[in-house]
């Protein structure tokens, strides 16, 4: 917003106005009337042109004034309200119609999209809970085979099915996960052996030792959603686990938090991947590896989960020795804090 783009939308403005002086020059001269008193015109060209510019720059500055705000929210790609619109005149009158017009298409466009997406997600649930029952049915019918070898691996392809349903059916979820909230004091001893026993059977599979010590605390979150965090933390633990791995899994309690630790000896992870293991679709080192398939979006999503809930996420790990994820439950206090931001 500076001055050559003021006087090039003022530009006719100017030469009209350069051209009324010169007139007004060529008709005196002609007119012989200040013939002899040439100092007479120079002097009034030079009154008109400070009169001229005086005015010129009193618009300038009102339109600076009524357009600078505008121009820097564009510039950052803000929404502009109508209410930083003047009322003066036809144009202002017209932009503001503009604006409103595009609000009222922007919000009739969300809510078409919001229709779309809650018949979307309440398809998936519907799909997700119909495999359920075959799923269900085909566990019963492995649990009567003879042939245990057979029925094992059938039995872990089942279960392979059935987590990834889950997972489909949470991260469905996740799109309106404040609608779907419900914080209360939960015991995280309860909710870590509830989550190792959705994922006992790959656990047992895999020959991974568990081991869980001081997580008798009390923390605030919603049971079932941080479950589903921590079976994607475990399922990760398990994919990229190394034989006879052990995953721990033990709480620190400072003044404002009680930190949980999920640490594992598996392949870890390599240092450049650690700041972007939580992007969406990001498969880093290890899941480019042709041994294991990953998504990149487990961790995206239970990231995205804990944010809602209030908690945080962070992971060490160094290649080939150790993962650690430390999961951060605020205490009630700064609980209530990290909620309201």
């Amino acid at each position: 917003m500076n001055i050559k783009i003021f006087l090039k939308e003022n530009y006719h403005e100017l030469v009209l106005s350069i051209l009324m002086i010169i007139i007004v020059n060529v008709y005196l001269i002609c007119e012989g009337t200040f013939l002899k008193e040439i100092f007479d015109i120079i002097y009034l060209n030079f009154l008109i042109i400070i009169i001229y510019f005086i005015y010129l720059y009193l618009q300038y500055t009102r339109w600076k004034d009524k357009f600078l705000k505008i121009y820097i929210k564009l510039l950052k790609n803000e929404k502009i309200y109508v209410d930083l619109i003047e009322n003066n005149n036809f144009y202002d009158r017209l932009i503001k119609k503009i604006i409103i017009n595009k609000e009222n298409e922007a919000t009739l466009e969300y809510e078409l999209l919001m229709e779309k997406l809650v018949e979307i997600d309440e398809y998936i649930c519907r799909s997700v809970h119909e495999v359920k029952i075959p799923i269900a049915t085909l566990n019963m019918m492995v649990d009567r085979m003879d042939d245990f070898k057979v029925g094992n691996e059938l039995k872990n392809q089942i279960e392979k099915i059935r987590l990834l349903t889950n997972s489909m059916l949470y991260g469905s979820r996740s799109t309106c996960l404040f609608e779907d909230l419900f914080i209360k004091e939960e015991n995280l001893d309860k909710l870590i052996k509830k989550s190792i026993k959705n994922n006992s059977f790959f656990l047992i599979e895999n020959n991974i030792n568990v081991d869980l010590k001081n997580l008798n605390y009390i923390v605030n979150t919603d049971s079932k959603w941080i479950c589903y965090v921590l079976d994607q933390i475990i399922s990760n633990s398990i994919k990229y686990s190394k034989d006879n791995s052990t995953i721990d899994f033990y709480a620190i309690e400072t003044e404002k938090m009680v930190v949980l630790h999920i640490k594992d000896n598996g392949i870890g992870i390599e240092k450049q991947d650690l700041e972007r293991i939580f992007n969406k679709g990001f498969t880093g080192c290890n899941g480019r590896n042709k041994l294991y398939k990953s998504t990149g979006m487990g961790l995206y999503f239970s990231k995205k989960v804990l944010n809602s809930l209030g908690h945080d996420i962070q992971v060490d790990s160094i290649k080939n020795e150790y993962c650690d994820l430390k999961i951060y439950f605020p205490k009630i206090s700064d609980y209530l804090n990290v909620t309201k931001k």
